[in-house]
């Protein structure tokens, strides 16, 4: 969970305090339950597929992605509710990704019994070292975590022109939010959003384009 590391020689020190890192952990494990609830018991899933994925529409929406071709995004879960929400938005072909070999195995059961499978791949693979170069569109998840190194490899690897869309929790955001500042000379940010669900706030999604 530790994120308190310097990127690049002119780049600032961003750190997440006790109380930051508090929250990542609690609102990481909250949402990895909530992914296997809605694997092993189709009423959560409903819930999850009623609640959250209004939020992802609406998200797609208002960042016009609609025209992606390859997407990837970062930290799909045992419940890739991006990937099947994407499938229905959008024609271009989505890969997601997780660290855990467990989420995976769980994410691809859920992926064919859609039968997204011609359209959705599921492997294992970390964000800090993933190669973003093939993809014109990057969704980071609000659970990936390092979020920063991440990013930083985004931001270093992606394309220029691709589009990175990055979910981070509300009480969490600003130091997101103030690295994104620093790295205007190699991206955009072209658009912001707040998401909630029953009118609590949940995430602010960050929507960025590569210089």
């Amino acid at each position: 969970m530790e994120e308190n590391m310097k990127l690049g020689e002119n780049s600032k020190d961003y750190s997440y305090t006790l109380k930051d890192k508090y929250n990542i952990k609690k609102s990481n494990l909250f949402w990895k339950w909530v992914d296997i609830l809605s694997f092993k018991l189709e009423k959560i899933a409903k819930i999850y597929d009623e609640t959250v994925s209004k939020e992802y529409i609406r998200e797609f929406n208002m960042f016009n992605i609609h025209d992606a071709e390859n997407i990837l995004h970062i930290g799909c879960g045992s419940y890739p509710i991006t990937a099947m929400t994407l499938y229905n938005l959008n024609g271009g072909n989505i890969t997601g990704i997780d660290r855990s070999k467990k989420a995976v195995e769980k994410a691809k059961i859920i992926i064919a019994e859609k039968h997204q499978n011609d359209r959705v791949k599921i492997i294992v693979g970390d964000g800090i070292k993933y190669s973003p170069e093939g993809f014109d569109t990057i969704i980071v998840s609000g659970c990936s975590i390092p979020k920063l190194k991440v990013l930083e490899n985004l931001i270093k690897k992606a394309k220029p022109k691709s589009r990175i869309i990055v979910r981070e929790s509300c009480n969490i955001s600003n130091v997101v939010s103030k690295y994104l500042e620093e790295q205007k000379d190699k991206i955009k940010i072209e658009n912001h959003m707040t998401n909630k669900i029953k009118d609590k706030e949940g995430w602010e999604s960050f929507l960025l384009i590569k210089k």
